[in-house]
């Protein structure tokens, strides 16, 4: 009896002992999908990770209209200072007027024309934000 004891709580030892020194990590599961016809196929399926949620209360607090001249679009498309200013901007504002308009023809339009043409224009097809309309509208302006 004593020997069965000893024997059995040895076979216990060296069992967990094997189970502690496997992997910590998740491995890839295997599925074996039904045959309909044709050949069998072994799929891998990777262990699924929780999808992380966006914080409710983000920076900037409040209005995203309140960052005023913060507005990093502003800046759009191009530095000024830029060398290809020119060429990036024609670029630019012909992309948002997609060949609806040439730019020669808005040049003798005021602001509010260029506003209302360049929001149609790109209607559908471009998101623009307010700093963006506004550096294309001085640029056009500017011509």
């Amino acid at each position: 009896m004593k020997r069965n004891l000893i024997f059995l709580t040895c076979l216990i030892v060296l069992s967990l002992l094997a189970v502690s020194c496997g992997s910590k990590k998740p491995t890839e599961s295997t599925v074996n999908l039904p045959v309909v016809g044709g050949e069998a196929q072994a799929t891998t399926v990777a262990p699924q990770q929780p999808e992380a949620s966006a914080p409710a209360n983000t920076y900037p607090v409040g209005d995203s209209a309140a960052q005023g001249a913060h507005d990093p679009a502003l800046a759009y498309p191009i530095d000024k200072a830029s060398p290809t200013y020119e060429a990036e901007m024609r670029a630019f504002v012909e992309k948002i007027l997609n060949g609806a308009y040439k730019i020669e023809d808005l040049v003798k339009k005021d602001e509010a024309q260029l506003r209302e043409i360049l929001t149609t224009a790109a209607q559908g097809k471009l998101i623009l934000t307010e700093g963006q309309l506004k550096a294309a509208i001085d640029w056009l302006l500017k011509k």
